[in-house]
């Protein structure tokens, strides 16, 4: 049923794109009843006018112009009591980029209605050619065509085009076409004898052309997708998977807009899986209301049925290498000074054994109060809070609060100096049922942590005059600054953790950084423009008491001064720029972390990156990605991600894709080494214009 359906529901969708989009564009020139008067005008190398008929009659290099389109012809005649137009002879008619030629037209100025001869017709707007002997326009909406084509390539002898014998249409009802053939090149390889098809100038229902590739772990793979234009503000692409070693699969991506801006999507995948023997799949969904400019709420919602489907089939959603899941639920209602929030987000961790002892948040509350000045005083007062209800089947839950009052003065020496200062307190408050053990204890207690800091900083600036037949002023900006935080030392240990706030880290800590801004004036033709030439910044921290904790390096006793950290962007060319991100132990003398990389986008379709991941003891990886247009008609794409580690390429994928003018087809292969390894080709074909292979972008998208 599929194999018969496709063909039908394309040439139904070309054939209604053929009459709405050119029937309409080649009388469009013209007028609706009642909207014109006589305003044409006429130039010609003759022209007579018969008083007593009232025909205008232009003989040689004919001109006529009226509401913006432009026809010339060899000969016309212009009925004024009639209102009719006749015009015979290389007759070409542009508006806009669009362009009719024919050997004659006749239009009806009062009921628009016309025929158009030997008809050949552009529209600039998706390339497309349309051909037929003759056109037709009956009444408002009725149209039809004898011996018509259509296509998007420019060549003499097109690389495909759909042909029919005869059309008729009434727009938003229905058609019939007769002898619909599909060419590559010349040659016929399409035939439908007969065609009864909606015309709607709206989005159409039908199937779209599938998407066929081959893997190791799924055999041969072909995916039929449905498209269905549900209703103006709902639409959904329904997907049959079959695979020749895992079984048949079916998908669904469902989009619809609401009111206010208010819009979501709802996406799934389910098969039976014929290796592992089980039904799998996985549920997606997100959705964003819009209550009030102030108030909506977004829900995110992301399940699968077991641990390792993404491995299996993570291609589907685009994500096949989480480590975990998180389906979430978001309400926010802001005013001018506060914003109230509640979320629920619940976890699948894949690589827990369980997800038994997984954390779910269920729900969290929170209110925050943006900073905002007390009266008229330098003083300004901000706000954290939140409390949160953790659930897990095994492990230890309950409830927590958390709070975060401060209060910040802002003061120093205009041009000079900038400083602030701030107090707060940390407040903490539980309520756990502590069954970590097996036997619950309901345990409530709670601690005050206050917390102080104080930031100093300025900058000095100079600009170079360099006078350069491009580079004009060199600006360079150093802004030092040093800030102190103080959190006093306490005991938490008997405490849960949950999250980072249950455990706030004991500071007496002395920061300092130095950053550095170079800019410059070029000169561009006859403007000038400013660029970002490099940031640096380099920072450290000390701590007072003697001991360096942070959260981000280990905790050494005695060793007071934190790794130095030091952060880079440097724009060697206005197309490639070079990244850097380290830090340096300066006691054992080695990185701790470090992230070079190099970026390069020529902005005429050529990208390039490439950079060094490193945390010391932990994980080294080398990651690259390159795309290139250069040698046109093709485009090649090469990612790859190498693990020092493993000593292996975790994953590489190639593509390649040749573009002719109205069509294309692309191959894409991915090598998986390390999960569910071995190679999956893809293949993807397209006509411009008609039909492409796979699922499409929503329509909806961009409303």
């Amino acid at each position: 049923m599929a194999k018969t359906s496709l063909p039908i529901t394309i040439l139904r969708t070309v054939i209604t794109t053929l009459c709405v989009v050119y029937l309409s564009t080649a009388l469009a020139w013209g007028e609706t009843p009642g909207e014109v008067g006589n305003d044409m005008r006429i130039n010609a190398d003759s022209m007579d006018h018969n008083q007593v008929s009232d025909v205008i009659t232009a003989k040689g290099n004919v001109v006529l112009q009226w509401h913006g389109a432009t026809l010339t012809c060899d000969n016309a005649t212009y009925d004024r009591s009639k209102r009719i137009l006749m015009a015979t002879g290389h007759v070409v008619i542009i508006k806009g980029k669009d362009t009719i030629k024919g050997e004659s037209v006749t239009i009806d100025l009062e009921s628009a209605r016309g025929e158009l001869s030997g008809a050949n017709i552009f529209v600039k707007q998706n390339n497309v050619h349309i051909t037929s002997d003759k056109i037709t326009r009956t009444a408002d909406n009725d149209y039809s065509a004898s011996h018509g084509s259509y296509t998007t390539c420019d060549a003499q002898i097109p690389s495909w085009k759909f042909g029919a014998s005869d059309l008729d249409v009434t727009i938003d009802g229905y058609g019939t076409a007769k002898n619909i053939v599909f060419y590559i090149k010349d040659i016929p390889v399409l035939y439908l004898p007969y065609l009864v098809f909606p015309a709607k100038r709206e989005r159409q229902s039908g199937f779209l052309f599938p998407r066929f590739g081959w893997s190791a772990t799924k055999g041969f793979e072909t995916d039929l997708y449905y498209y269905w234009a549900i209703s103006p503000s709902q639409e959904a692409t329904i997907d049959l998977d079959i695979q020749s070693k895992r079984g048949v699969g079916t998908g669904l991506d469902y989009h619809y807009l609401r009111r206010k801006g208010s819009a979501g999507n709802l996406g799934g995948y389910l098969i039976y899986d014929q290796i592992t023997d089980t039904m799998r799949g996985l549920v997606s969904q997100t959705h964003q209301e819009i209550i009030s400019p102030e108030m909506n709420l977004r829900t995110s919602i992301n399940w699968t049925s077991d641990r390792l489907f993404l491995n299996d089939y993570g291609t589907k959603s685009g994500e096949y290498n989480r480590q975990s899941n998180d389906s979430t639920v978001n309400f926010l209602k802001t005013w001018q000074n506060y914003a109230l929030t509640a979320n629920l987000r619940y976890t699948q961790d894949y690589y827990a054994s369980s997800n038994n002892s997984t954390l779910q948040t269920l729900p969290e509350i929170g209110l925050a109060a943006v900073r905002q000045q007390i009266f008229s005083t330098p003083v300004y007062f901000d706000l954290d809070s939140i409390a949160s209800n953790f659930y897990r089947e095994s492990g230890t839950r309950g409830q927590r609060f958390y709070g975060f009052p401060r209060l910040t003065l802002v003061t120093g020496i205009p041009g000079y100096l900038s400083m602030s200062a701030y107090a707060g307190t940390h407040l903490r408050a539980y309520n756990t049922d502590n069954n970590s053990s097996g036997s619950p204890v309901n345990m409530r207690d709670g601690i005050l942590l206050p917390e102080a800091g104080l930031r100093l900083s300025t900058s000095f600036s100079k600009v170079y005059e360099i006078g350069g037949a491009q580079l004009m002023k060199l600006r360079h900006e150093m802004m030092p600054e040093i800030s102190y935080t103080y959190i006093p030392q306490r005991d938490q240990s008997r405490f849960p953790f949950y999250d980072y706030k249950d455990l706030i880290i004991h500071q007496n800590v002395l920061y300092y950084s130095l950053t550095s801004f170079l800019g410059g004036k070029f000169r561009s033709g006859e403007t000038t423009e400013y660029r970002d030439l490099m940031r640096v910044k380099l920072s450290q921290g000390y701590s007072i008491g003697g001991n360096r904790q942070d959260l981000l390096t280990v905790v050494d006793a005695q060793r007071p001064w934190s790794d130095v950290i030091l952060e880079s962007d440097t724009w060697v060319h206005p197309h490639a720029r070079l990244t850097f991100d380290a830090r340096y132990n300066v006691y054992g003398n080695y990185l701790s972390s470090a992230a070079p990389g190099v970026q390069f986008d020529d902005n005429r379709g050529t990208t390039a990156d490439v950079s060094y991941h490193m945390e010391h003891n932990e994980v080294e990886y080398l990651e690259g990605h390159l795309a290139t247009k250069i040698f046109k008609p093709w485009a090649f794409g090469y990612s790859t991600r190498f693990s020092f580690d493993r000593q292996n390429f975790l994953e590489s994928v190639y593509s390649a894709e040749y573009t002719h003018q109205c069509w294309s087809i692309s191959v894409s292969i991915r090598d998986r080494r390390v999960t569910n390894p071995g190679l999956s080709p893809s293949f993807n074909f397209s006509l411009t214009g008609a039909f492409g292979s796979g699922s499409p972008p929503s329509a909806l998208a961009g409303k």
